[in-house]
């Protein structure tokens, strides 16, 4: 009753004055109160999704094949998770090329083909000089305002992609730098158009990197069973999950871009930058905590190679919240006898391409000079 009388009181009798007005300052006290309720609820949440999303993992690691078939159903959760991938590609890439510039070591074209109904793919295409022997691949991803040709060492200048696809060229890789979208106002205006008929511009773009894997295939100077990926930054999240997606893919380096994904989306550090403080809603996946950690992703992605390179002074992933987050990840390499295919590297610098050692690790794997 209490509450009823209270709200009575408030209103005027005939005749009386106007009731009493609220201060600012008590109803920004109320607003805070109950959004200080609801923040508590949810981090509780989050907290008791990290703590039950591995038990629902359920990975066997008794053979390769049993473990495959455990984390086999995830995957399709990851495409969906994504914003679905459920394109119609046809038969016919229609593939358009035209040289773009020559070097010592490769030859670049620019190409298009077709992704699905009138959308295409964009990308530089370098192939190397020499026998003409089938080659081994690597598509090449950049990062946020970066391009195919900042990757093949084409741009007007230099970036901290670091040329790295001119550099696998160079070491005797075919490499297919293709376009993503590049700035977060660019994604986020599709993406929300994506929201308006239940897709994300983030599957969309999976998509296109399984499209690129299917070309790739078709191209005679071109070894399908030795396709790579290497990304940087978000291109390095989009390679990560290319790879998780897509079993064709034989290897797969994430450079700036691997970290302990929940307090990366949640949790301010003077050590990183938080999507929650960034308007940038590309970013965000319905149950994100009950779902996948980017532990979780990487696990489909074994016991392919996996090679991760973090600099000591990237502010996008922190290196050692990474580190600790690759732990379980080498442990399910371990498990299958493969752990020298799982490889975390610290390097001196920022948020950049180190890329010295992870082409070590790709020819290693994916042997260009064979």
């Amino acid at each position: 009753m209490f509450p009823i009388l209270l709200a009575l009181s408030l209103v005027p009798a005939d005749g009386d004055a106007a009731p009493k007005r609220v201060p600012a300052d008590d109803i920004l006290a109320r607003h805070k109160e109950q959004y200080d309720e609801i923040e508590r609820y949810l981090d509780r949440q989050i907290a008791d999704a990290e703590k039950k999303r591995p038990l629902a993992w359920k990975r066997d690691f008794s053979t390769a094949e049993a473990y495959e078939r455990s984390v086999a159903p995830w995957r399709k959760r990851l495409a969906v998770w994504l914003g679905g991938t459920d394109y119609r590609a046809p038969d016919d890439f229609a593939a358009w090329e035209e040289k773009l510039a020559e070097t010592k070591a490769f030859a670049a074209y620019r190409v298009w083909f077709t992704a699905f109904e009138d959308v295409r793919i964009y990308g530089v295409l370098l192939l190397p000089k020499g026998a003409a022997a089938r080659r081994p691949a690597v598509i090449a991803i950049h990062g946020m305002q970066g391009s195919p040709e900042s990757v093949c060492g084409l741009a007007d200048k230099d970036d901290y992609h670091r040329r790295f696809g001119a550099r696998l060229a160079e070491a005797g890789h075919v490499v297919f730098a293709p376009l993503d979208v590049n700035t977060g106002k660019a994604r986020q205006w599709l993406d929300r158009k994506a929201k308006m008929v239940g897709a994300r511009l983030q599957g969309l773009e999976q998509f296109k990197i399984r499209r690129v894997v299917d070309y790739l295939e078709k191209r005679p100077e071109v070894d399908g069973k030795r396709v790579g990926v290497y990304g940087i930054s978000w291109g390095g999240r989009t390679a990560m999950n290319a790879a998780a997606l897509d079993r064709r893919l034989a290897a797969c380096v994430v450079s700036g871009h691997f970290m302990d994904s929940t307090p990366k989306m949640v949790t301010p550090s003077p050590h990183y930058s938080t999507y929650i403080e960034a308007a940038e809603d590309y970013a965000w996946f319905e149950r994100h905590a009950r779902e996948f950690s980017d532990a979780d992703i990487c696990s489909l992605v074994c016991p392919r190679p996996l090679f991760v390179e973090n600099g000591r002074e990237d502010r996008v992933a922190y290196w050692k919240m990474a580190q600790a987050a690759f732990e379980p990840v080498k442990g399910y390499y371990e498990k299958l006898g493969a752990g020298e295919k799982a490889v975390f590297h610290v390097f001196e610098g920022g948020h950049v391409v180190h890329g010295d050692a992870a082409l070590e690790f790709l020819a290693k794997h994916l042997r260009p000079g064979r």
